[in-house]
């Protein structure tokens, strides 16, 4: 059988590895030590990739350590932390000190499991790769214009992902914050509960969601269309014999008091 070769540039090598990584924290409800273990080194490698492509870009010899052996693939590339300072020299792209941060503890924990024992602990663990995955999909789409996003929204992995509280509450709210950066309107999404419905473009810019809002035919008030019930009734005229339907809405706030108010009436009539 002849086997076929397939060349990885940088971003499908990246891609790869975030699948992959994805992959283990949402094929089922309970992560394990092992699980995190391979995340970590996928995202890890992903940042690593990620970080050279955006120095490719500039000039590939600067991806080696050492630029006059450029391109001579037995030389050593960068690391994470030499790109890091690599891309504000050559570019002025300075990385958050959080976002730093962050990436030298996964570095460590990374280090850790591919050169010696290591220790993992699950929560601690998971608040950091919710944040590497939160800067992978922020630095992708500001500095390569590359939504990573994308791939997993096609399909259940999004959802699943966004479950997870400590990426949830990280990657929304670094949202959140880039949409007010940008002036928009934003309010609390009535499926994911984020802060990043962005009333302009009508759709939650963290988890896709849509919904239309209506008002209430009873408050006035504007609701969700999830958060109303619509009923409708037949108007007829009596001298034409002609009929309609007439449509009317009512939040769900109005029909419980009137629910309460009949209750009431009930309890006062039984006496």
């Amino acid at each position: 059988m002849k086997i076929k070769k397939h060349k990885f540039d940088l971003i499908e090598n990246a891609k790869d590895s975030l699948s992959h990584a994805v992959e283990h924290l949402t094929k089922k409800k309970k992560l394990t030590a092992s699980d995190l273990k391979r995340v970590i080194l996928d995202v890890a490698h992903v940042v690593e990739l990620i970080l050279k492509e955006r120095i490719r870009r500039i000039h590939p010899a600067f991806i080696w350590r050492n630029v006059d052996k450029y391109p001579s693939s037995n030389a050593q590339t960068v690391g994470t932390e030499q790109a890091i300072k690599r891309l504000f020299n050559l570019e002025g792209i300075a990385l958050s000190d959080d976002s730093k941060k962050t990436l030298s503890i996964c570095r460590k924990i990374r280090n850790s499991i591919e050169h010696y024992e290591f220790e993992i602990e699950l929560k601690k663990t998971k608040a950091i790769v919710g944040r590497m995955l939160s800067f992978i999909f922020l630095f992708s789409k500001s500095h390569l214009n590359l939504d990573m996003e994308a791939d997993f929204k096609r399909d259940k992995r999004w959802n699943a992902l966004i479950e997870i509280y400590e990426f949830w509450e990280v990657h929304s709210k670094a949202i959140e914050n880039q949409l007010l950066e940008d002036g928009e309107d934003v309010c609390e999404c009535p499926a994911c509960g984020a802060f990043t419905y962005n009333l302009s473009e009508t759709e939650c810019a963290f988890c896709g969601h849509m919904e239309e809002e209506v008002q209430c035919e009873h408050c006035e008030e504007m609701f969700w269309v999830s958060e109303t019930e619509t009923f409708e009734e037949v108007d007829g005229d009596f001298e034409t014999g002609a009929t309609g339907i007439i449509r009317y809405t009512i939040c769900k706030n109005c029909l419980e008091k009137e629910a309460a108010l009949e209750a009431n009436a009930d309890s006062w009539r039984e006496k």
